[in-house]
């Protein structure tokens, strides 16, 4: 994937570098200032850069890549998670931002873009934290994934092994055997899209539990 140089589209949006010149004067100058306490930043934000990536996860470098974003497009998130280092216009950050919505019709609710991709009016998330809990899909074939938590619903996509995947909630469904033994839990990922839910089972997902590790749906 190739990134595009990023260029400011506006300056003014960094006051906080003019307040760093103003506070550098001020000290010269002997004059005390009182500070406030910062803005919180609004959840409604946009891309700074050309191709961000979404993601299932907070993660740059498996296949859960599931599309990428135009740059200066508007976004909404809702929750944060930590994963890989990524470097963009301010800094280096670990957290990922969870898409809650989009003018754009072709952006997936529920998948990952890197805040440092992202203009908050801050280098710390401006969101609250997650509840959903990471895994990863085991073994060596892709694992199926399907609009309800069973063999019996209806099929929707695939996932390759490896891939990192954040579950927000679990339910019971067909039994599977997995490398650690037979659940009936079901995991709902993150990833949604317009019409259906995306599950997978459990016994194929690494949580470091043989239990449900996130609440009931």
């Amino acid at each position: 994937m190739t990134i595009q140089p990023y260029e400011p589209r506006d300056w003014s949006r960094r006051p906080r570098v003019l307040a760093a010149a103003a506070l550098a004067l001020a000290g010269a100058l002997g004059v005390t200032i009182v500070s406030t306490p910062a803005a919180r930043a609004d959840a409604s934000v946009y891309t700074l850069v050309q191709n961000t990536p979404e993601s299932w996860g907070p993660y740059w470098n498996d296949s859960g890549f599931v599309g990428s974003i135009d740059a200066d497009t508007a976004i909404t998130i809702s929750c944060y998670l930590t994963g890989d280092t990524v470097s963009g216009p301010y800094g280096s950050e670990n957290v990922w931002d969870m898409v809650s919505g989009s003018p754009d019709a072709q952006l997936d609710t529920g998948t990952f873009v890197p805040d440092a991709y992202i203009y908050t009016g801050s280098n710390s998330p401006v969101v609250p934290r997650c509840s959903s809990a990471l895994g990863r899909i085991l073994g060596d074939v892709q694992v199926t994934v399907y609009n309800g938590p069973g063999y019996n619903h209806t099929l929707t996509g695939y996932v390759s092994p490896g891939v990192h995947v954040a579950i927000k909630c679990y339910s019971t469904g067909t039994k599977v055997n997995g490398p650690y033994g037979s659940e009936s839990i079901w995991d709902e990922t993150t990833r949604t899209s317009p019409s259906s839910a995306q599950w997978v089972p459990d016994a194929l997902v690494y949580t470091g539990s043989n239990s449900a590790v996130v609440p009931h749906c």
